[in-house]
């Protein structure tokens, strides 16, 4: 549940042996964009053909994808590609250490609440509880032989599938013998290797308060992922009230919690995506707790404009907002 809220800043570098390729599509409900130097322009269509291979394999909308298969197996084991077994083994296990911050059988709860769709709305409280008891991710069994069974449970990988399609990436372009390249699934993004200048890639924060233009810090990358999930990208006003779309499992309703935004930075995609969700979900309290528990680089970003940071966060952040301050 990633929010488009991170922005690639001076991409254009200088000159280099390998040309500069440019790619924008729409995949995964969301804009992949991509600056790849390669020998090549077949590599961002093989980016292309790659995303839309996962996005067919985990939808759970796509009535052929491995999710959908699972969602209406009536409780039967289903045998699934490989690389759905290995996002659903990571999500329960990130699912269990943050007892159920992160939860990958919320697709019951999602549907309820219609985000995205012409059915949004505010589900009663009655309903809500007894989705809610449908959505129990320990019943969710992995088996030998890339075998799944949700025993009824309805998955939505949602959270996750954005992280796993980056790792996924970057094999990809080490395959295709790449260069320097920049990723961008909405709020999760690959920055590879350095610029043709030699330079670190500069991402910009956006602003949770500004346009989608409007950035309050920055960040320098090489060979690195970072996933941010926020409150405003997606989401609908019902009674003058806005709801988003990252919900607490614990009570079946938008989290709540004082944040706006959470970023988490790591060499592998699938990390950043399952913890920016997660800690998202517990607040800054708990979250920059268990972030610096389990050396997890993190930035908060509260209602009130306060930044939290964790790990690589601390050192390589640059506030460019005056508007916000740290918080000690």
């Amino acid at each position: 549940m990633c929010a488009a809220i991170v922005l690639a800043l001076g991409m254009a570098g200088c000159g280099n042996a390998q040309e500069q390729h440019t790619s924008q599509s729409f995949v995964m409900d969301t804009v992949f964009d991509q600056t790849v130097y390669a020998d090549t322009v077949l590599v961002v269509a093989s980016n292309t053909q790659l995303v839309n291979n996962i996005e067919a394999l985990m939808s759970k909308t796509i009535p052929t994808s491995d999710i959908y298969k699972i969602n209406h197996s009536l409780g039967h084991d289903v045998s699934v590609n490989g690389e759905t077994a290995r996002v659903i083994r990571a999500s329960l296990q990130v699912a269990e250490q943050t007892e159920g911050a992160f939860n990958p059988a919320m697709g019951d709860i999602m549907q309820l609440w219609g985000f995205g769709t012409e059915s949004e709305n505010v589900p009663s409280p009655e309903r809500i509880a007894k989705v809610l008891e449908l959505s129990d991710y320990t019943k969710v069994e992995v088996k030998d032989g890339n075998l799944v069974n949700s025993n009824g449970v309805m998955l939505d990988l949602g959270g996750v599938v954005k992280g796993y399609a980056l790792d996924s990436l970057k094999d990809n372009l080490d395959l295709m013998g790449a260069g320097p390249a920049l990723v961008s699934l909405g709020g999760s993004i690959y920055a590879r290797g350095t610029k043709p200048d030699g330079a670190p890639w500069t991402i910009g924060v956006r602003d949770p308060f500004g346009s989608s233009t409007d950035y309050m810090g920055t960040l320098e990358l090489t060979d690195m992922c970072i996933s941010t999930s926020g409150s405003y990208e997606r989401g609908f006003t019902e009674g003058g009230v806005y709801y988003h779309h990252i919900i607490d499992p614990a009570t079946g309703y938008p989290a709540k919690n004082g944040l706006v935004s959470v970023s988490v930075m790591d060499e592998g995609g699938l990390e950043t995506d399952l913890y920016s969700t997660a800690l998202f979900v517990m607040g800054a309290e708990k979250g920059v707790e268990f972030a610096q528990e389990h050396e997890i680089s993190a930035l908060f970003i509260t209602e009130d404009k306060k930044l939290y940071k964790t790990g690589s966060f601390v050192d390589d952040f640059q506030l460019t907002d005056e508007g916000y301050y740290t918080n000690h």
